[in-house]
């Protein structure tokens, strides 16, 4: 079998397929630098302070200078609020051939008003049973394709999906690619399949509790977008914990 770079079709990105507009005041986009411009290519959500989480592969190689976060609007193309990047944290055990712990933290030399953008919140060890149950309801959102077969390669428009997490016996993935370290997600509803795809990569997975959405998971990768038993995969946040607490320097955990 091909290696996951080969295999999955969401490296640049993981988008929503069938999902609905919304706004949230932590989600982010990371920005390449092309030529004489900036291009969209990953998703990323605000954590606090000056920080983001998105997925390594969104930036491994990459040069922080020619990379920026923007947030500000609904719309892809009306991102007001540019941040510079100080430094990228590519967790250290990534490996770029299988995407294992693909995870990574963005630290920026501004920090965003966090009236404006409130983080969203971190899970805590008291959570996994909340977090990560079998067929509870997860919501992903990002920019990404939204159509498989179409040429359009982002949306305008924020999307949103809800997912339901899922078993490895659920679906044709094999034990070789799905570790403890990542969760299933996917759903169907009146015959369609419903997904992340290319372009969502890096977004949140995220979970609605006690008012505060938490972040459960990291889009990463996935055999296609909308492909039947194949459901999209998510890094687990909450098996990084102690990594991102340390880098980003927050306190200890407490109940949401």
């Amino acid at each position: 079998m091909d290696t996951i770079l080969n295999y999955c079709k969401k490296i640049i990105g993981g988008n929503i397929i069938n999902g609905n507009e919304l706004k949230y005041p932590f989600m982010a986009t990371i920005w390449y630098l092309d030529g004489d411009e900036f291009s969209f290519k990953c998703g990323a959500s605000y954590i606090g302070k000056n920080y983001f989480i998105t997925a390594a592969h969104c930036l491994k190689q990459r040069d922080p200078r020619m990379t920026i976060i923007r947030m500000g609007s609904n719309s892809l193309t009306n991102l007001q609020d540019i941040f510079r990047i100080k430094q990228i944290y590519i967790h250290p055990k990534f490996n770029r051939e299988n995407l294992k712990n693909d995870i990574a933290i963005i630290e920026t030399i501004t920090q965003p008003d966090n009236i404006k953008y409130n983080p969203v919140r971190l899970p805590c060890n008291h959570l996994i049973n909340i977090c990560y149950t079998i067929g509870s309801t997860v919501k992903v959102i990002g920019y990404g394709k939204e159509d498989k077969k179409g040429n359009k390669q982002y949306v305008d428009d924020l999307k949103e999906v809800d997912l339901k997490i899922k078993t490895l016996n659920d679906t044709k993935y094999t034990s070789n690619f799905i570790c403890s370290d990542v969760f299933l997600a996917g759903d169907e509803k009146d015959g369609v399949i419903l997904d992340s795809c290319t372009g969502d990569s890096g977004g949140p997975c995220m979970k609605k509790i006690k008012d505060n959405w938490v972040l459960v998971g990291v889009v990463s990768w996935g055999n296609g977008c909308s492909e039947a038993k194949f459901p999209g995969v998510y890094t687990k946040v909450l098996s990084y914990h102690n990594w991102i607490r340390d880098i980003c320097k927050f306190p200890a955990c407490s109940n949401h």
